[in-house]
């Protein structure tokens, strides 16, 4: 009478990701033994991979801006003729802010979850022979992602005309203040791939 008990236990965590280069291959052969033998056999294939990514990223746009056109005066005066006026002030402000997290490459796409080719062979054994096999096969991964992104986009304007004032002219021409004007753009793009 041939008594053989074999058993086989794989652990799995997840079937799509774990170890690079990770490819163990067991072989166990059991021939031609003699009555009464006893084999025992463990194989333990284990793999294990942590991954921790902390992105932390901050950015800061500020804009200050301020357009001021000067200040036009006529006093005392006979006749002004003509136009009299101050220039134009501007400002213009364009931002672009691009920030990208790509942690692909952390090791976690390159870690094999397979199975670990082992191979269990149990033959000729004599006469009242105990034969036991236990093959563990483990692959545990953790991943971790923290992400935190801060964005702080500012933007502070102030447009003033000059005062216009004309007093005590006998005749006065046209009297204008420039435009003043301020412009701002921010274009802020976040992209994260874990």
């Amino acid at each position: 009478m041939i008594k053989t008990s074999v058993l086989r236990y794989a652990a799995i965590g997840m079937a799509t990701i774990s170890m690079a280069g990770f490819a163990a291959a067991s072989t166990v052969t059991f021939d031609t033994t003699g009555p009464h033998s006893n084999q025992s056999v463990h194989i333990n294939n284990n793999a294990r991979m942590d991954v921790n990514n902390n992105n932390n990223l901050k950015v800061t746009n500020a804009n200050s801006q301020m357009a001021k056109t000067g200040n036009v005066d006529a006093h005392d005066n006979t006749s002004v003729s003509g136009d009299l006026y101050s220039g134009a002030a501007s400002n213009g402000n364009t931002n672009g802010t691009t920030l990208k997290v790509d942690n692909g490459g952390s090791g976690a796409a390159s870690f094999s979850m397979a199975p670990a080719d082992d191979s269990v062979s149990i033959a000729l054994t004599g006469p009242h022979s105990n034969n036991n096999v236990t093959i563990d096969n483990n692959r545990n991964m953790s991943v971790s992602n923290h992400n935190e992104i801060t964005v702080s986009n500012t933007s502070y304007q102030t447009a003033t005309s000059g005062n216009v004032k004309a007093s005590e002219n006998t005749t006065v021409g046209g009297l204008s203040s420039g435009d003043a004007s301020n412009t701002n753009s921010t274009t802020t793009s976040v992209d994260i791939s874990n």
